[in-house]
């Protein structure tokens, strides 16, 4: 027999699943190598790849250099360089007339294209017996290079009586159809990050779990709120030179590196040398 407990998680899982039932869900894998140069400089190096559209298409690929100095052990700086090939999926825009008339669809193709990314931030961290928390502003410059890209136009609902030919888009039949190339011209971007992190260090243990929760503000708007991240997770680190990590992060927002809600399993590996 279900106890009260069963029916309300029940119930409370069965109102979840509209919500969720139009979030992306993906894949995000990294490898990356960090050299120290001194005891308070560092360098370090990476790869990424991302996967979206509920695990049916590769996202992202990244590459990124950068380093880290480090004056105490509460205080940390850092700069670094990304160089990211990103692909945006296909999108649907409903066409209106100038009257305000619903006459059609933009549909448009999905593409690649190469960004350029700099990084600048600041990581203050204090410690209270196991617990550590930590603050990082990250500023971000990326640069968005021009990309070609196909749209499909189509207009004039099907009316009463018309017997030419039509062209089917979700669901509705239209009279005329034309099909023609688009550019999406470069720009730059500028962002700031805040990230606030909890970590507890367990004694004797190698494993660190972690939450955090970030917001990203557009600095040419304002600081208008673009998204918002919330991750958790673990790592674990397999001796003094190899750690792996496995998290989960809740990306809530739209912005040019997405344009939907996601749920993302996020897994990393880190060489030490």
């Amino acid at each position: 027999m279900l106890s009260k407990k069963h029916l309300l998680l029940a119930a409370v899982l069965t109102a979840a699943a509209p919500a969720m039932a139009g979030d992306d869900f993906g894949i995000w894998a990294g490898l990356s190598a960090e050299k120290a140069l001194s005891k308070k400089t560092s360098l370090d190096f990476g790869v990424d790849f991302r996967s979206a559209q509920n695990l049916e298409a590769i996202s992202r690929w990244g590459a990124s250099v950068g380093v880290g100095y480090k004056p105490f052990k509460w205080l940390k700086f850092g700069a670094g360089y990304t160089y990211i090939y990103d692909r945006t999926a296909q999108e649907a825009v409903v066409n209106y007339t100038s009257k305000g008339k619903i006459n059609g669809y933009n549909v448009n193709h999905g593409y690649w294209r190469s960004k350029y990314r700099f990084n600048f931030d600041v990581t203050g961290k204090v410690r209270f017996g196991g617990l550590s928390v930590s603050l990082r502003e990250r500023y971000l410059l990326t640069e968005y290079a021009a990309a070609d890209y196909v749209r499909d136009r189509y207009r004039d609902s099907k009316q009463g009586g018309y017997t030419g030919p039509t062209y089917v888009w979700a669901g509705q039949e239209f009279m005329r159809y034309e099909q023609a190339e688009q550019e999406k011209s470069s720009h730059n971007r500028h962002l700031l990050r805040s990230r606030l992190q909890l970590e507890y260090n367990f004694t004797n243990c190698p494993v660190t779990p972690y939450v955090s929760y970030e917001i990203s503000n557009d600095l040419s708007k304002s600081l208008e709120l673009k998204k918002t991240r919330l991750s958790a997770g673990a790592e674990w680190k397999i001796n003094k030179k190899n750690i792996v990590s496995l998290g989960y992060i809740y990306q809530d927002g739209i912005d040019d590196d997405s344009n939907s809600d996601m749920h993302v399993l996020d897994i990393g590996y880190k060489f030490k040398f």
